[in-house]
C-alpha cells in the first residue's frame, strides 16, 4: 500500500533517464560488435565507421533531455541537435575515408531507431 501522495509508478524523469540509458547501452554494445566484426573480416575502417556513428548517435537522447529544459522551442533544438550530430558524423566519417562516410551516417540513423524503440518499449511498459 502506498501512502497518500506517493505514486506506485516511477516518475517521468526516472523513466526518461532509464530510456536514454538503455538506448545508449544498446548502441554501445552494437558499436563494439560492429568494430569487432569489421576487424574479424579484415575491414576495420568500415566497422569502426559504423561503430563511431552508433556511439555518436547514442548521445542524442541525452542531448534532447538536457535541451528540452531550455526556454527554446523543441523544434529549434531538435534541428540544431540533428544538424550538429550529422556534421560531426560527416567530419569523422571523412577521417575514415570518403567511402565510409555513409557508414557513420548509417550508425547515427540506427542509433535513432534504437532510441525510438526504447521509447516505444518504455511507453508500452508504463501503460
Amino acid at each position: 500500500m502506498t501512502s497518500e501522495g506517493a505514486s506506485p509508478r516511477p516518475k517521468a524523469a526516472a523513466n526518461a533517464l532509464r530510456l536514454v540509458r538503455n538506448a545508449a547501452l544498446v548502441c554501445a554494445g552494437a558499436a563494439v560488435v560492429s568494430a569487432l566484426v569489421g576487424i574479424a573480416v579484415g575491414h576495420p575502417a568500415p566497422g569502426g565507421a559504423l561503430a563511431t556513428g552508433l556511439a555518436i548517435g547514442s548521445i542524442n537522447g541525452a542531448m534532447a533531455a538536457r535541451l528540452i529544459a531550455l526556454p527554446i522551442p523543441f523544434l529549434a533544438t531538435s534541428l540544431l541537435r540533428i544538424m550538429t550530430l550529422s556534421l560531426i558524423g560527416i567530419a569523422i566519417g571523412l577521417a575514415f575515408g570518403i567511402a565510409n562516410v555513409w557508414l557513420v551516417i548509417l550508425g547515427l540513423g540506427v542509433a535513432q531507431v534504437v532510441l525510438a524503440g526504447a521509447a516505444l518499449r518504455e511507453q508500452l511498459r508504463i501503460t
